[in-house]
């Protein structure tokens, strides 16, 4: 065997045993108390600064996405005095999010903004709203409720980081 086809194939074999390490390396965490914490107020959720430890140097994408709804009212056309609660909720969604270039983290490390974004609901149709028929129009009314909020984390963009990602 050739001298060239020895070194060729310790090289390979280099690069093949040193991919578990450089993967194994990478750890991305929330440091002690670092987790974001997010709260709703109205149509509005907020999430806190994170502190992550672990990231490589790729750009980060933080986003929150939620759904909130809220109750509604039939009101008759011909007796506008006659107002009924509609039968189903408006359904609305939300979010927002963040861009982070890898320049921003330092040996690892990296402080996430804060990110809020908020719900945009709509009126329903009558038959959507639960009205008794096509002859009554809808408003919305009473307090808008957040549910089934995702917070995403990806490094880089696209690529989710599972265990910086939760559900709120």
């Amino acid at each position: 065997m050739s001298t060239r086809t020895i070194v060729g194939r310790l090289v390979i074999a280099l690069i093949i045993s040193a991919t578990p390490l450089a993967l194994l390396a990478s750890s991305p965490h929330y440091k002690k108390g670092g987790q974001p914490v997010c709260t709703a107020s109205g149509a509005t959720v907020t999430c806190s600064t994170g502190t992550v430890t672990g990231l490589g140097n790729f750009d980060v994408q933080v986003s929150i996405a939620f759904t909130a709804s809220q109750g509604q009212l039939c009101h008759n056309k011909g007796n506008p005095d006659n107002i009924v609660p509609g039968q189903n909720p408006a359904i609305g969604t939300g979010g927002g999010g963040v861009s982070i270039p890898a320049g921003d983290i330092k040996n690892g490390n990296l402080i996430v903004p804060s990110i809020s974004g908020t719900a945009s609901i709509t009126a329903s149709s009558s038959a959507d709203a639960g009205c008794p028929n096509g002859n009554w129009t809808v408003t919305l009314d009473g307090p808008i409720t957040i549910s089934g909020g995702e917070y995403t984390f990806e490094s880089p963009p696209g690529t989710k980081i599972n265990s910086l990602s939760f559900t709120f």
